[in-house]
């Protein structure tokens, strides 16, 4: 930021990403000193959105409210900025500033809504001047907005003031170290010292935080519960994580960073210089764990508490992978694309577009590599789901490298990067460690999926759905080219996962997790018993539309052609449906997997 005037513009270095940092986050890769140049350029697109957040503000004609005009605000960050600007650049790039600067600004266009007036998400401006203030060892006084009685300040704490209006303000004092709200009255503020940090006072509740140690390095990362900007979308209210779960977060994590640092002591260190926040989601299912992370916010990432250190490590290296990529993309342009989805990714059940396709390969990129370099340290007890999982996710990646590399949408930056992540493929296949058992396991787990998604998801030609129909009612056989599907995303389709629990489960102990239950048909088919294809239809014959029967069918019966083209059996026999024909699914499988062998 500059000093001499609050028409200035801002001024930021521009970035050249040396080709070795290039080359090592191709490969999925990334060590220490490749996350501080991430830093470094994060830092310089946070100062350019602060000074567009507040060249806004200045032509928007009330966008303040009641509180105090945006010229205070940059005389204060100029001022802590210049006296501390190591304490000022870890201010600015905290991960839940990153994401109220992007919610602001896309309020103030129109293209965000909030659930209070303008003002009481903009002026999270003052809150930020008071926590910057106090690291500078500046005086203030300003007004921040509450919000439901309370204020959150950036990477301290939360106050909590009761009785006052839900849309209201508060006054806020800091001098001699310490920051004061409503000062002439409550007088709310952090614990003194030599208090913890991240304690609790009456009034306050502390930011708190997730420790660990790699390789003789502390490493401290907050554990957010309170800050209305810790979601990814609209502000939320805090929920706070009582005594239990918190012990609970912080146990996992100190695990799952020891097992990191034991298998792969580059990414162990990479977390440590780059993860700032974590915070905490509700609501996944025991057997999962839900995860995001932000361009908004490097840095940070949201996840529900991960049932174990091994989950909780497969979480931290899937988001910090979306974490460096979304760096990268602020840098340079790796792809093109109309934005359209259309894209299988096989780990989502949603058609995604080429974007996504890339954010999710990068990270799966970074998890096969887990599972793999896991594997040497795993316990005999965890072996077979870990060979499972490396096994799985080597497929998932290798299909969606091939798939982005084949699109023409791809710039000469995004080509050279899919060369070096499909350069670590190669190593991955020829691992001798993976039994063939476990990877027929894997390879049917992936099939599953595919088949269901395009059971889901594409479209046969309405005309050769006709003609096809036609043919199986007259006992001709199927003629013809049969022309490609479209892809027609299905955003309610329900899809229950319930055999590749099966299958987790008996690669793990039989009764861990919460898994979705599976009918009589799934156990069949993951038993290798013959009546899952008559357990199927009979499923169908009571919903004939269920997209998980019809998968389950289609892998019974086996035919490669129909597992090709699975969307054709279900569009058939709803064609058969609706001119009065009465026919077997099962025979109209066979019926098409003849034909298209044929």
């Amino acid at each position: 930021m500059q000093t001499d005037g609050g028409s200035a513009s801002a001024r930021a270095d521009h970035h050249v990403i040396p080709s070795a940092y290039f080359d090592e986050l191709a490969a999925g890769r990334g060590g220490p000193e490749t996350v501080r140049f991430l830093w470094r350029t994060e830092y310089s697109r946070r100062l350019l959105l602060l000074r567009a957040l507040l060249d806004t503000i200045a032509t928007t004609s009330g966008a303040l409210g009641p509180l105090p005009p945006v010229d205070t605000v940059w005389d204060t960050l100029a001022a802590a900025q210049q006296r501390a600007p190591e304490e000022f650049g870890r201010l600015l790039l905290h991960p839940q500033i990153g994401i109220w600067l992007g919610h602001s600004l896309r309020r103030l266009r129109h293209t965000a809504w909030g659930d209070g007036p303008l003002w009481t998400d903009l002026g999270h401006l003052h809150a930020l001047c008071a926590v910057a203030a106090l690291r500078a060892g500046l005086p203030l006084r300003t007004t921040v907005p509450l919000r439901d009685g309370a204020v959150m300040f950036p990477a301290l704490g939360l106050a909590r003031l009761p009785d006052r209006p839900r849309w209201g303000t508060a006054e806020v004092a800091v001098a001699a170290g310490r920051l004061w709200v409503d000062p002439h009255g409550a007088g709310v503020g952090p614990p003194e010292p030599p208090a913890a940090p991240d304690g609790d006072a009456p009034g306050w509740q502390g930011l708190r935080s997730l420790r660990a140690d790699v390789a003789g390095r502390p490493v401290a990362v907050w554990l957010d519960d309170i800050d209305p900007y810790r979601d990814l979308s609209e502000p939320l209210p805090p929920r706070r994580l009582g005594k239990d779960e918190l012990g609970r977060w912080r146990e996992r994590f100190g695990r799952a960073l020891d097992l990191l640092a034991a298998g792969d002591p580059a990414t162990a260190g990479a977390l440590a210089e780059g993860l700032r926040t974590i915070a905490e989601v509700r609501g996944a299912p025991a057997w999962a764990v839900l995860s995001a992370s932000s361009g908004d916010a490097f840095g940070g990432l949201l996840s529900s508490l991960p049932p174990d250190p091994v989950s909780f490590a497969v979480t931290l290296v899937h988001e910090f992978q979306h974490t460096k990529l979304g760096a990268l993309l602020h840098l340079l342009t790796l792809e093109q694309d109309s934005g359209a989805e259309r894209h299988y990714a096989p780990w989502r059940n949603d058609p995604r577009p080429l974007s996504g396709l890339l954010q999710g390969a990068y990270a799966f990129l970074g998890i096969t590599d887990f599972w793999c370099r896991y594997l040497d340290h795993v316990p005999p007890a965890g072996r077979p789901l870990a060979e499972f999982e490396f096994a799985l996710r080597r497929r998932q990646t290798q299909e969606a490298v091939d798939t982005l590399c084949a699109d023409p949408a791809l710039t000469p930056h995004g080509r050279r990067f899919l060369r070096g992540m499909a350069a670590r493929l190669p190593a991955w296949w020829s691992d001798a460690r993976i039994r063939p058992e476990t990877a027929a396991l894997a390879e049917s787990t992936a099939t599953d999926h595919r088949t269901g998604w395009r059971i889901r998801h594409l479209a046969p030609a309405p005309d050769d759905v006709r003609a096809l129909a036609r043919a199986f009612t007259a006992g001709a056989a199927v003629h013809g080219p049969v022309a490609g599907s479209t892809v027609v995303p299905d955003p309610v389709a329900p899809w229950s996962q319930a055999r590749a629990g099966l299958i987790r489960q008996r690669l793990a102990v039989p009764d861990a997790g919460d898994w979705p239950a599976p009918s009589a048909a799934d156990r069949a088919l993951v038993a290798g018993d013959p009546a899952a294809s008559g357990a199927y239809a009979r499923l169908l014959a009571g919903d004939p539309e269920d997209a998980d029967a019809w998968t389950g069918l289609l892998l019974a019966l086996g035919s490669r052609p129909l597992l090709h083209r699975p969307e054709l059996p279900r569009a058939v026999h709803r064609e058969l449906r609706l001119t009065g024909t009465t026919a077997d699914p099962r025979d109209v499988a066979r019926w098409l997997a003849a034909g298209l062998s044929a």
